[in-house]
């Protein structure tokens, strides 16, 4: 299964576009609008040009451990200091 805090972007067949998906928390609405912006029209045609498949495009990254924008907080990892 698919941890729900993590940002991403995929491409949906459905939809025919870009979609994203941001963890429940404190303004990662915001963060989700602000990838929208990077990933936009001009770079998926910019994709195509250069030879590449937007359609197979998959982002995801997950949030720092203890940060308190997140509802769901992930453990701190151990580093070994």
């Amino acid at each position: 299964m698919r941890a729900k805090d993590k940002l991403r972007a995929y491409w949906s067949k459905r939809e025919n576009d870009l979609m994203l998906y941001h963890p429940l928390g404190m303004q990662t609405v915001c963060d989700a609008h602000w990838l929208s912006n990077m990933l936009d029209k001009k770079f998926t045609e910019e994709l195509r040009r250069r030879g590449y498949d937007p359609r197979t495009l998959k982002f995801s990254i997950e949030p720092l451990a203890g940060n308190d924008r997140f509802a769901s907080q992930r453990p701190e990892a151990d580093d070994g200091e």
